[in-house]
């Protein structure tokens, strides 16, 4: 009989479950994907309710090819703003990492002073990164809901409430709350900071462990799962950092790539010596610290391509295809991939996405490529400015996720990153960490330190830059691409909709807080 753990995967615009033996071998996955939902400029929410009932299909799905299910894991994207009433039910749609309604707010709470708030919380001052933020614009522009609210919660607690009815929050989305400072070693919600968002702690969860077994598949969730009722359930962590403790990232310099809707380059640290441009947060592992370059739409500029500007072309296939009949350069044009404001590293909710050098020679397999080369550009901007930062470029990077199977890509972003580019055997990182702090919890494995751990091995082949021509014209582009921003930078906030949402009146629009003092 197999006995397996579940690790859930609940990303932006997908749900993958897998299910893991204790060796770590996959045995079954399901994949259900969930709309985005964009109805204002700047918004980015998704419906909680449907997002529950995908993932309960999904898991079910699996359990119905797996005879014993002993544990389940969440890894989900983070931070996730979600308010629930006296029942534990969702008040309103789930705010995403993408929406940056709240952010001219936060600066009026917190100030524009990045290194400031890098030294307060140990993130600098975006939405992307404080989830008190969100919080406070739903209290200010949505009262009538707030005043349902008896609990604030991320994905992860949201999801554990509906699998195993309890919530909480752990220390790798609680870094992302703008409520704790992530330098202390021991992670607790701050009293000053809870004042500065006017934030009652009452409302929050505890911190618990990412290991710790928050509750148990309640009969309700087995009648939608198929999960056995009682069957452990852990809170997981946020998916980068899930993935991190997949691939065993726990020595100071280590550094890999994961691939989604976004894109991340995770730095190791033993000591929080943090960088504004970065997102950082607790690792899993005790005594250690994640820093993320992250790109908003590192994955979600090629969905875009699928969905809105060429929709006859499915898959990421077929668009590298067309991008191979273009040449190292695309013929000159460039691509800023900032499709949704963009986060490291310029960190600029009101930025916006272009093909830049566009002319009637240029084709459609051109301006496929310039995105390829635009989202890889900014990889190389983020490895340029952590490998400055803490002394140490990387000579290979694991990459694992969706994206992170494309040998097309792969070859460019040797050749763009001058590093050796590994593909990992297992794409489903986030999810075998999600299973693995199931698994602990349930007891199947001692801790985050266990020898034993089923951990992601790297492919036996790298894939090393390519010819020193191809190297010096993406070098070339690299330097347009790094100067295009701060040149573009008025221009694109001048087009930005500044309405970010139904107050189209600006004297009307409900505000948070006055600049804080002192």
């Amino acid at each position: 009989m197999t006995e397996a753990f579940l690790g859930v995967d609940a990303g932006t615009s997908g749900i993958k479950v897998c299910a893991f033996t204790r060796e770590g071998r996959l045995v079954a996955k399901a994949h259900r994907a969930v709309p985005v939902v964009t109805p204002y400029p700047l918004w980015a929410e998704i419906d909680l309710d449907r997002y529950w009932a995908a993932t309960a299909d999904a898991v079910r799905e699996v359990a119905a090819r797996v005879p014993t299910i002993v544990s389940i894991g969440l890894a989900t994207t983070c931070p996730t703003t979600i308010v629930l009433d006296e029942k534990g039910q969702a008040i309103r749609p789930g705010i995403l990492y993408l929406d940056g309604r709240a952010q001219a707010g936060l600066e009026n709470v917190v100030g524009a002073d990045a290194d400031a708030d890098v030294q307060q919380t140990g993130n600098r001052a975006s939405t992307s990164t404080c989830w008190a933020a969100n919080l406070a614009w739903i209290r200010e522009n949505e009262p009538a809901a707030w005043a349902k609210v008896r609990r604030v919660t991320m994905l992860n607690g949201f999801l554990a409430r509906r699998l195993g009815g309890q919530d909480g929050i752990e220390p790798t989305q609680a870094s992302y709350s703008g409520l704790m400072r992530i330098a202390d070693p021991r992670p607790s919600w701050s009293r000053d900071l809870l004042a500065r968002w006017r934030l009652d702690a009452a409302l929050l969860p505890e911190i618990s462990s990412c290991t710790d077994m928050i509750g148990r598949v309640t009969d309700e969730a087995s009648s939608l799962t198929g999960i056995p009722a009682g069957t452990p359930v852990a809170l997981g962590a946020a998916d980068t950092a899930a993935a991190s403790f997949a691939v065993g990232l726990t020595d100071s310099g280590e550094v890999f790539e994961s691939v989604g809707t976004s894109g991340v380059i995770t730095f190791c640290l033993d000591r929080p010596d943090f960088e504004p441009s970065f997102l950082h947060r607790h690792h899993i592992v005790p005594g250690r610290w994640l820093a993320h370059g992250a790109m908003s739409t590192l994955g979600g500029a090629f969905g875009w391509l699928n969905n809105k500007v060429w929709p006859e072309l499915k898959t990421l296939a077929e668009l590298e295809r067309l991008a191979q009949e273009s040449v190292p350069g695309a013929n000159g044009l460039l691509f800023l991939p900032y499709l949704a404001g963009e986060r490291s590293p310029i960190w600029d909710a009101e930025a916006s996405g272009s093909w830049l050098g566009l002319l009637l020679r240029h084709s459609r397999q051109d301006m496929v490529r310039a995105v390829f080369e635009g989202t890889t550009f900014g990889l190389r901007q983020i490895l340029e400015r952590g490998s400055a930062k803490w002394g140490k470029r990387p000579e290979r990077m694991l990459s694992v996720g969706g994206g992170a199977r494309n040998k097309f890509w792969g070859q460019m972003k040797a050749d763009v990153l001058k590093l050796d580019y590994i593909m990992s055997d297992m794409p489903d990182a986030a999810a075998l960490g999600a299973g693995l702090l199931g698994a602990i919890a349930a007891g199947l494995f001692t801790g985050s330190d266990d020898g034993e751990l089923p951990l992601i091995s790297a492919s036996a082949t790298a894939i090393r830059p390519g010819s020193q021509r191809t190297i010096e014209t993406y070098d070339r582009m690299f330097t347009i691409f790094d100067a295009a921003y701060p040149q573009l930078r008025d221009l694109m906030h001048a087009l930005a909709d500044r309405s970010s949402g139904p107050y189209a009146d600006e004297e009307a629009r409900p505000r948070l807080g006055a600049r804080a003092t002192g």
